[in-house]
């Protein structure tokens, strides 16, 4: 019994001097987020209500903050779609294969309501996701797909550094 309790206090002990934690590493001081629509700067229409409603989903799942009303926030995270491509990975028509990549491009700013300063900036966060033909997937799929990485990106981003 003496040596299990030696091997858990040990184990914690080593956990502890590397840095690990359970707890969420956002922002102690910051509990409520505003996340209005993200700006769409592309040609493509009614993508920043998905990535927005993907994101929120995503705070709300992976975080403690709360999302609410401007009014009633403690930060704000402002966004903007940056630019859409699609990628075509194989085209053989005659084959009646075909696999292609949607990337999507964001920047955001996480900014305290509070104190008007900046706590997190980030340009150019960039996803891929390839769909195919021969799977019935469409730039549609591919598009949902990004939109739950880049949120994941988002959050991790979020997080503060070591």
């Amino acid at each position: 019994m003496r040596l299990l309790w030696l091997g858990l206090f040990t184990v914690s002990l080593l956990l502890a001097a590397c840095g690990y934690t359970s707890r969420s590493q956002l922002r102690q001081n910051v509990n409520t987020i505003y996340v209005p629509i993200f700006d769409n700067l592309t040609y493509r229409r009614g993508l920043e209500f998905d990535l927005t409603n993907v994101l929120k989903n995503e705070i709300l799942f992976r975080t403690r903050l709360k999302i609410v009303d401007k009014d009633h926030a403690d930060s704000i995270l402002y966004g903007s779609i940056t630019d859409v491509k699609k990628l075509i990975l194989l085209d053989a028509p005659k084959a009646s294969l075909s696999e292609a990549a949607m990337v999507i491009i964001i920047d955001f700013s996480w900014v305290d309501l509070r104190t008007g300063r900046t706590i997190v900036d980030k340009k150019n966060i960039t996803q891929q996701a390839e769909f195919s033909g021969k799977w019935k997937e469409d730039e549609g799929t591919a598009e949902r797909e990004a939109f739950v990485d880049l949120a994941e990106k988002v959050i991790n981003l979020l997080e503060e550094r070591w």
